[in-house]
């Protein structure tokens, strides 16, 4: 005789099925948005929130005046605060210049939508040793936009590759733990296969790179902005014609430049 149907498993239709939970679809990075014409549409819609950028470049290539407009967009048009750490010029200096942008930044201050900290470059050890209280002043001003400027006049303190580096990564702790989005500018330099690196090389410990050229054509300088990486994230490729206006930084997505030419 053949098996008993006893003997084969039997199929429960009582039993309520099982859904099993469809795996939940990725968080769209939130964007922070830098409103500088032309540079948003480059990096696709701004910057990843809580990111750490460099923008690198020569002297007067206007890397500064780029992370300025930063964060007075921010303030103004987003109602972010912003923090300025800066080892080379003096606050008055910077209300000063920027006042020629049209960018107020006194008035801010007194909104209490900017705070400007200075440190000589070789107090880098005292900026680092107060991070916890900068941090607490982080959370009072709900600052969310973050320059320092620049990190190379506190590197260039130190003689030792190693305790370079570990100043870098120690200032990048404390960045990371204010949980803001941060502009560090540097001096920047090409190498022979055409690579746009730091001065120290510490570009692959931030989450993205931007460098301004500087470009001689017939004798007139020009200025170009390329994005060298911004990592898992999507961003124009070309590098593109900048120019500093009476506005402030401008870019040119549709002014591909080709350096050398």
């Amino acid at each position: 005789m053949g098996e008993e149907e006893g003997d084969i498993d039997a199929v429960d239709y009582s039993a309520p099925s099982v859904v099993r939970p469809s795996a939940p679809e990725p968080a769209k990075s939130e964007k922070v948005k830098t409103d500088i014409p032309g540079l948003d549409s480059m990096i696709g819609g701004g910057f990843e929130r809580k990111s750490v950028i460099i923008v690198s470049g020569t002297a007067g290539s206007g890397k500064t005046i780029l992370s300025l407009q930063f964060l007075y967009n921010g303030a103004t048009n987003y109602n972010e605060p912003g923090l300025y750490v800066t080892f080379e010029e003096q606050k008055e200096t910077i209300f000063k210049h920027m006042l020629s942008f049209g960018w107020d930044f006194a008035q801010l201050e007194r909104e209490r939508k900017m705070v400007f900290l200075e440190y000589p470059p070789h107090e880098v050890d005292r900026f680092i040793s107060e991070g916890a209280v900068i941090e607490d002043m982080v959370r009072d001003y709900g600052i969310q936009r973050v320059v320092m400027d620049s990190i190379t006049s506190f590197m260039l303190l130190y003689n030792e590759e190693y305790r370079r580096r570990q100043v870098f990564l120690k200032t990048m702790e404390i960045l990371r733990k204010w949980g803001c989005t941060t502009l560090l500018t540097s001096e920047g330099m090409g190498t022979e296969d055409g690579e746009v690196k730091t001065r120290f090389g510490v570009e692959f410990l931030a989450d993205g790179l931007i460098s301004i050229h500087s470009i001689k054509k017939g004798g007139v300088k020009e200025f170009a902005l390329e994005v060298v990486k911004l990592r898992a994230a999507p961003h124009d490729m070309r590098t593109n014609l900048m120019k500093i206006t009476s506005q402030g930084i401008e870019v040119y997505p549709s002014q591909p430049v080709l350096s050398g030419d």
